[in-house]
């Protein structure tokens, strides 16, 4: 193809986009208009609006998505998640998320679907890369993260949580998902006391500038976190894997899963007022068809050392611990 018909064809696409994302912003323009206009409408809908653009003062991104169109309270949106997605999620604020973690039966499970994501290397934390950012190791990648969430889940609060360890990457990290979505199965069929499934990931930022995006917590640094809920929308298992079964049976309760999310977002902002970022509501699935009780939480990201996501999951399972009987 010449030059300019790559050119022609580039202009073409960024106006399409243009197009889209204009055309979700009016939208939601009009969705927020109505719901405030609306005296009659619950409290929650009104106290979770905030923007349909981003709200004033700086919006950090760590994440490669293009940034979200619509903000409301402890969410961001992204432009293609439809309306009437949008005004459920309005009504939904952290409260009680139904979850029972106690008995001698595995409560949680926690998995990877991309796991051999890990963290910026330092002189008492090395290991042989795999990739960017990425190595084999067990002992210096998110396993390693996601075996100190169990350990802590078990030794110091009795939940029974069980640490899948497969690998899902390979042969190829487009299709890992499908992958991670039959671990998932297998395990809920083999263990149906299962009440929560905990996908544990490392989210990426650029080569530098992020060092010091962390907090710290009881004289500890730790890894900021994020969870991301999939409203199913789109047919796909996230942005990585082919074209699913759209049937209804197949689609993520997001309302469920958004209010786990929320939930626990609420309490861990209490320990440290940046602990969290907003969580991330995208028009994929992530394997959150599984179950009305799905977590894809981001540890930190690739500027952060391994020492901060450890850190961080003594306070991630204090508050899933806190969820216990509700």
């Amino acid at each position: 193809m010449s030059a300019p018909k790559r050119e022609i064809r580039a202009r073409r696409s960024e106006a399409r986009r243009m197009a889209e994302r204009a055309a979700a912003l009016l939208a939601a323009v009009l969705i927020m208009l109505s719901l405030l206009a609306a005296k009659a409408l619950p409290a929650p809908f009104q106290a979770n609006i905030v923007a349909v653009t981003a709200p004033e003062g700086p919006v950090q991104r760590t994440d490669p998505t293009p940034d979200p169109s619509i903000y409301i309270r402890l969410a961001d949106v992204d432009k293609d998640v439809s309306p009437e997605v949008i005004i459920k999620l309005m009504g939904i604020s952290p409260s009680g998320a139904g979850v029972t973690l106690t008995g001698a039966e595995p409560k949680v499970l926690v998995y990877h679907t991309h796991d051999t994501e890990a963290y910026r290397q330092t002189p008492d934390s090395t290991y042989e890369p795999s990739g960017n950012c990425r190595t084999e190791d067990e002992t210096k990648n998110v396993i390693a993260v996601g075996e100190e969430l169990c350990r802590i889940l078990r030794e110091e609060y009795g939940i029974y949580a069980i640490h899948a360890t497969e690998r899902h990457e390979q042969p190829l990290l487009t299709s890992a998902y499908m992958r991670s979505l039959e671990t998932m199965r297998r395990y809920k069929e083999l263990y149906p006391s299962l009440e929560m499934f905990i996908d544990l990931h490392r989210d990426g930022v650029g080569d530098t500038g992020f060092e010091d995006d962390y907090v710290t917590v009881d004289g500890k640094k730790c890894a900021r976190m994020m969870f991301v809920v999939g409203t199913g929308k789109s047919g796909k298992s996230s942005q990585y894997s082919p074209e699913e079964s759209d049937t209804e049976n197949d689609m993520p309760d997001f309302e469920s899963n958004y209010r786990l999310a929320l939930t626990l977002t609420d309490t861990l902002l209490s320990y440290n007022s940046r602990f969290m970022r907003n969580v991330r509501v995208k028009s994929g699935k992530y394997n959150q068809q599984v179950s009305d009780k799905c977590l894809l939480v981001e540890v930190g990201h690739n500027a952060n050392t391994l020492e901060m996501a450890m850190n961080s999951m003594e306070y991630l399972a204090r508050a899933i611990a806190a969820l216990n009987g509700e």
